[in-house]
């Protein structure tokens, strides 16, 4: 070989590392089918990249594709680029096509099984997510949960994904029960004006009393989103406004928003599951007729299924399965049984949906503390904490910030709906910065 054809093959060696290292970092995914953006890419319409070990950049931009090199001098740190399964682990990107990013055309994509970023880059999520969903669970402390021998799931999501070790259960100044808490999630207050119910403000509700008994006519994330679906657990029929069975009013904040004219079709029963409360690591069971160990088909699934969720999704597990009246072995063995189903979703897997694990309250006795939370989304660093103090409102205001939403509802903005009162010092806190979905 020649002086000149060394020079020459230094010279693509050269580049190829330097689109590498662009790659790394920004955290950003590949563009789709052969890099046509220049970015990294493999696999798909990248087969007529170089031949093993070459390194030659194809593809428009990307590197070598279906045929490039599986072993060959041009590795980095042992592990050589292209391939058929693509580059992993380089620049955040990882997967059996090439990457994410490779065959939908330039959008993200993630290979099947991605919980959370456990590549070792960053990932910049995007300004506005398409799907939010909210799971909420009832009445404990944080470290009941977030890494409890009787919680091995939620704990393994903790770990894997994003936690706030300062959500604080300190928005009323009073020790209130769980819907005054839904609705100041949802809305910013538990007050029509003001906030709290301790004289200052109108409407107020401090209870647990039906939606037969008393309503909000304030506006709600619900209102908010371009989209909204509530799924609620064992719920007797659409938007139930009285409590009966394992399913509590309380507990579905859609149902007291009277300026909600949709609920009827939005507020969605789903059947309940049995659920083991002392046995770890146990699917749940739905009810018959589908024999054991079937999944749950509901109306929730079926949405997921057929790429059909909402912008804004809300769900709330029946009274046994959401750490009220069942334990909390019980409600893990729940979310081990959904979760799968949700980042096993196209939508997911696109990069498209963000899932919290969010709880109202916590125990009764208690007030003022941290509360158990995960925050899941392929973007988010594998093992972030935050000890920043956050609380409803200011989870309430990254809602808002995440779908798009300019305007922010009562304590999200700083102030209680009317001007009454005074919202918590961490109402506004940025959440999404803090741990990066």
């Amino acid at each position: 070989m020649s002086e000149k054809t060394n020079r020459l093959g230094l010279k693509y060696v050269a580049l190829s590392i330097a689109l590498i290292t662009a790659c790394s970092s920004t955290g950003s995914e590949s563009p789709g089918a052969g890099g046509a953006s220049g970015g990294v890419s493999s696999g798909g319409s990248g087969a007529a990249g170089g031949s093993a070990g070459s390194g030659v950049v194809a593809g428009g931009g990307g590197l070598a594709g279906a045929s490039g090199g599986s072993s060959g001098s041009l590795g980095i740190a042992g592990a050589p680029l292209g391939g058929a399964a693509g580059v992993s682990g380089i620049g955040g990107m990882s997967g059996a096509a090439g990457g994410a990013g490779g065959a939908s055309g330039g959008s993200t994509s993630f290979p099947p099984g991605t919980l959370c970023n456990s590549t070792g880059y960053p990932r910049t999520p995007p300004a506005k997510i398409k799907h939010l969903i909210v799971i909420l669970f009832e009445n404990e402390n944080k470290d009941a949960v977030i890494g409890a021998a009787h919680a091995p799931y939620i704990s393994s999501l903790a770990a894997k994904c994003a936690v706030a070790t300062a959500y604080q259960d300190d928005i009323f100044t009073d020790n209130l029960v769980s819907l005054p808490h839904y609705l100041a999630l949802t809305s910013g207050s538990n007050c029509n004006t003001g906030l709290d119910g301790n004289g200052t403000g109108t409407g107020c509700i401090t209870d647990d009393g039906d939606a037969t008994a008393h309503t909000l006519s304030t506006t709600s994330i619900f209102n908010q989103a371009s989209s909204w679906k509530s799924y609620q657990e064992g719920m007797s029929g659409s938007c139930a406004k009285g409590t009966g069975g394992r399913y509590a009013a309380k507990h579905n904040p859609a149902a007291y928003y009277t300026s909600l004219t949709n609920c009827a079709t939005n507020d969605v029963s789903i059947a309940p599951l049995k659920c083991n409360p002392t046995t770890l690591n146990m699917p749940c069971l739905p009810p018959p007729p589908p024999p054991p160990p079937s999944p749950p088909s509901n109306a929730f699934v079926t949405d997921l299924a057929n790429d059909d969720l909402a912008e804004f999704v809300f769900i709330t597990p029946t009274l046994d399965n959401d750490m009220h009246d069942g334990t909390i072995t019980q409600a893990d063995n729940w979310v081990a049984t959904y979760l799968p189903l949700i980042t096993g979703s196209k939508a997911y897997l696109r990069g498209e949906v963000v899932v919290q694990l969010l709880w109202d309250e916590q125990t009764s006795s208690e007030f003022g503390g941290p509360i158990p939370n995960v925050f899941i989304s392929p973007y988010v660093t594998a093992g972030k904490t935050s000890a920043m103090n956050i609380d409803h409102f200011s989870v309430l205001r990254s809602w808002e910030n995440a779908l798009g939403i300019s305007t922010y509802l009562g304590c999200a903005s700083g102030s209680p709906p009317g001007g009454v009162g005074k919202c918590p010092s961490e109402s506004t806190a940025d959440v999404r910065a803090a741990l990066g979905w």
